[in-house]
């Protein structure tokens, strides 16, 4: 989770996130396919036009769910029920309304990714939590402690690099995949558990207590331009709901 220059990366993260959860609940109630697929191109053009997106960074990301994509419409349409048989063959019965519901949940699910990727490429992962404490009224002790397991995924990432590294410098080689998963998985997290323990002494010897009454380094506000956006999306949303139903 990275901010960039955008518009989408200057507002309140907790405001933009209610609005994405919004909008996803509302599409788990639509079961028109010309809807979802509005509502989720809509988000790709918030992307582009507000996110900062390129077309370049939108297929990186987003062409190894097509996939998935293509594997959910077919489960869905080829072995489905309804009245209207488009073909039939084998024990596949592909109708009318099986591809109607395939293409709904295969769109649903990418939306649901294009919707996701749209709050976790345009937020800092920082201000977030800050966002959960000032806006959510989260504990401190929560936010703090989800913080700091959010850091320790690229220290795992590297950990495991030198570990594989250094590995090949010994001519170590493992075939079988669960030896190998248990003899890199036990160090990392014996290592985690040491750097846990050593954040929790340093926050404590620094007076960290979880007290929701203390200072902070960063505070997050909600602005016009937060609720603008979560009414404006909203309104977009519901529209395209109703005018195309």
């Amino acid at each position: 989770m990275k901010a960039n220059d955008s518009f989408l990366a200057a507002l309140n993260p907790a405001c933009k996130l209610f609005a994405h959860l919004i909008v996803m609940f509302l599409l788990m109630a639509i079961s028109n396919p010309t809807v979802t697929f509005l509502i989720w191109f809509l988000a790709l053009l918030i992307g582009i036009f507000l996110g900062g997106w390129r077309m370049t960074y939108l297929i990186k990301r987003l062409l190894p769910y097509l996939g998935f994509f293509i594997l959910v419409f077919w489960m869905i349409a080829a072995f489905g029920e309804g009245e209207e048989t488009i073909w039939k063959g084998a024990w596949f019965h592909i109708t009318v309304e099986s591809v109607n519901h395939g293409l709904t949940i295969a769109l649903r699910m990418l939306a649901f990714v294009t919707y996701g990727l749209l709050f976790t490429s345009t937020t800092d992962i920082t201000l977030f939590i800050m966002s959960l404490i000032h806006q959510c009224k989260l504990s401190p002790k929560w936010a703090y402690g989800l913080l700091a397991g959010f850091r320790f995924i690229p220290l795992f990432q590297s950990e495991l690099n030198q570990m594989k590294t250094a590995h090949k410098v010994r001519g170590y080689r493992q075939r079988n995949n669960w030896k190998a998963f248990m003899r890199y998985a036990l160090p990392l997290f014996t290592q985690g558990i040491r750097k846990s323990e050593r954040i929790a002494i340093a926050m404590e010897a620094r007076g960290f207590t979880g007290t929701r009454d203390r200072t902070y380094y960063q505070t997050t506000k909600l602005a016009v331009k937060d609720f603008g956006y979560l009414l404006s999306l909203l309104i977009v949303a519901w529209g395209i709901m109703t005018f195309i139903e």
